[in-house]
């Protein structure tokens, strides 16, 4: 019987180490880190600008979704919640060249009982096409995409200030457009 002990005594430390290790593996991948700014989160190598407003009338905010331009193909009453926009222009001053040519994203909305969830993602720039030299020969490159400028190869943003003043003046636009429908002030 003392043997028994011992054996069960000796695998135990091994039990409670998968246990540990199980419960760590598990804790890190639920507190993923996610890198973000202002309204700007990085999730999945993926930048996309999210911005939650209070719900207090659905079919009101339909008719103003349906009276924007930028969200005009939208019928939250038809559970259309997702759709492209239409091209539009940023307007700021000293924007790179590839932001100020007019850009599309794809917007969704969701519900959360009283509020709901503005999600903007894939700012393409589709009309700007970026000159390049490679060995003396002029290339045509339609890189398109806002993570194409705005992220690092290690999948965060690159804090400098043409960065900083591009992803300002889009959360100013984005927010230009679903504060008022929300009553939310903003500057």
């Amino acid at each position: 019987m003392n043997k028994r002990v011992n054996i069960n005594f000796r695998g135990l430390p091994a039990l409670f180490y998968m246990i540990f290790l199980g419960t760590a593996l598990t804790t890190q991948a639920q507190f993923n880190e996610v890198e973000s700014m202002g309204n700007w989160y990085v999730k999945k190598n993926k930048l996309v600008w999210q911005k939650t407003y209070p719900l207090t009338d659905k079919e009101e905010l339909n008719e103003e979704l349906k009276a924007n331009e930028f969200t005009s193909g939208l019928d939250i009453l038809r559970f259309i919640t997702d759709v492209e926009t239409k091209p539009r222009m940023l307007q700021g001053q000293n924007l790179p060249e590839y932001a100020r040519h007019e850009y599309k994203a794809f917007l969704v909305i969701d519900f959360f009982g009283d509020t709901y969830r503005v999600t903007l993602q894939q700012v393409n720039f589709p009309d700007f096409e970026e000159r390049i030299y490679w060995n003396g020969m002029r290339q045509h490159d339609a890189r398109g995409t806002l993570e194409k400028y705005i992220l690092g190869q290690d999948g965060r943003i690159k804090r400098n200030s043409a960065n900083i003043n591009v992803l300002e003046t889009f959360d100013s636009a984005f927010s230009g457009v679903f504060d008022p429908m929300a009553d939310v002030w903003s500057e």
